[in-house]
């Protein structure tokens, strides 16, 4: 990628970052974001770093063995993740990891459905799989994910937090939006009686 398409995809990630945090979907030095690069590299979101408040010069590119290429600091702590997902997806160009609180509340309460509400989550969402628990950050994690991968674009990772990917930052950006949306409607709809799951779910 040239350096155009490396500081528009900058621009991007810092904008993705700023969009999570509005939401209330990370908070602190919550979440971590990544693309990769048309060379195969990858650019993510530093550790232990506020990601509403970061700035393109904050932003760390890695080889794909992970190995710092440029920037500072050290790369995410979810790198593992990550990589793991891009190994295990060819066509993933784009992760998002966030602690979405409906999403959460859901799923640590038991209330997560195994079924569709709403035809917008059925048709954006897919099958949206719970990741058994692993600790933050480890290979174990890694790899639980990525054996969950065929299943669809978007896991919850059990007392944790949920990662989604896409063909773009926006694409896996709108997934994790549309995850917690959802779950707002659904925690909402329970506190008013048992939802309806969708026709054919």
């Amino acid at each position: 990628m040239n350096t155009l398409g490396k500081d528009r995809l900058r621009s991007q990630m810092i904008e993705v970052c700023r969009r999570l945090y509005d939401r209330g979907l990370i908070a602190a030095t919550d979440g971590n974001v990544s693309a990769r690069l048309s060379d195969g590299n990858i650019l993510v979101t530093p550790s232990g770093m506020h990601k509403g408040l970061l700035d393109r010069t904050d932003l760390i590119i890695i080889d794909p063995e992970g190995h710092v290429l440029e920037g500072y600091g050290r790369p995410s702590s979810e790198l593992a993740m990550h990589m793991a997902i891009y190994q295990g997806d060819p066509k993933a160009m784009a992760v998002v990891h966030t602690h979405p609180p409906w999403t959460l509340a859901l799923s640590l309460s038991g209330h997560w459905p195994s079924s569709h509400f709403l035809i917008e989550s059925r048709l954006l969402l897919g099958k949206v799989s719970i990741v058994p628990f692993e600790g933050p950050g480890t290979e174990a994690l890694a790899q639980a994910v990525a054996k969950a991968l065929h299943q669809g674009p978007v896991q919850i990772l059990a007392h944790h937090g949920a990662v989604t990917r896409g063909a773009s930052l926006w694409e896996a950006f709108n997934l994790m939006e549309c995850l917690e949306h959802t779950s707002r409607i659904v925690g909402l709809a329970r506190m008013l009686g048992e939802p309806e799951p969708l026709p054919g779910d």
